[in-house]
């Protein structure tokens, strides 16, 4: 069995049909029992933690590279836990009394109506709400902010006939989001639509 670290989380692993054929998975029927599988993975995964000194108590995926008559190849990709440890915080709901609202919609033509139709309301002509649009995971989200709780509320109801109220924070959009137009989104949007 030979490893090869290809990155910080993949490893290249080469195995011998041979070596293979020695634990007894291409016997007969052995190849499809899950516990011999399960034995071999328990060996890469010793061997990973012998030679790279990485604890593989995580997600592991396991993909196999190439397979022929004289070895197999497979690519381990161990997700770190870190990845999801903040999959609470970014969805929790916001507290009533926010100063903003955060809309998201999966078709531009939903925020450009949605656009439209706050624009029509007289006093945001008079608002000091800013507006912000990005992109993230397949759907737009419109960003309002400096907005009174009054002005909020009103702007709730009239954008979610477009929308849904979103539970994730700014923050993860400023981070993981593609922003589209920073700021004066709702005046951008209706000078070319």
């Amino acid at each position: 069995m030979k490893l090869e670290r290809i990155s910080e989380n993949k490893i290249k692993f080469s195995i011998t049909v041979e070596e293979l054929e020695q634990k007894g998975l291409f016997e007969q029927e052995e190849w499809k029992n899950s516990y011999m599988w399960h034995d071999l993975f328990e060996d890469m995964l010793e061997e990973v933690q012998w030679k790279f000194g990485i604890e593989a108590q995580m997600e592991i995926t396991v993909e196999i590279e190439s397979f022929d008559e004289r070895e197999v190849c497979m690519i381990l990709t161990l997700e770190a836990d870190e990845d999801y440890s903040d999959w609470e915080d970014i969805h929790e709901e916001a507290p009533s009394g926010e100063r903003h609202l955060l809309v998201f919609m999966e078709d531009i033509e939903d925020i450009i109506s949605a656009v439209k139709r706050i624009s029509d309301v007289h006093w945001w002509q008079h608002s000091n709400g800013n507006t912000a649009l990005y992109f993230h995971e397949g759907y737009y989200y419109l960003f309002i902010d400096d907005l009174s709780l009054e002005e909020r509320s009103l702007l709730e109801a009239i954008l979610q006939e477009y929308g849904e109220i979103s539970s994730i924070t700014k923050h993860v959009l400023m981070e993981y989001g593609m922003m589209l137009i920073e700021k004066g989104a709702d005046r951008e949007l209706l000078r070319f639509f």
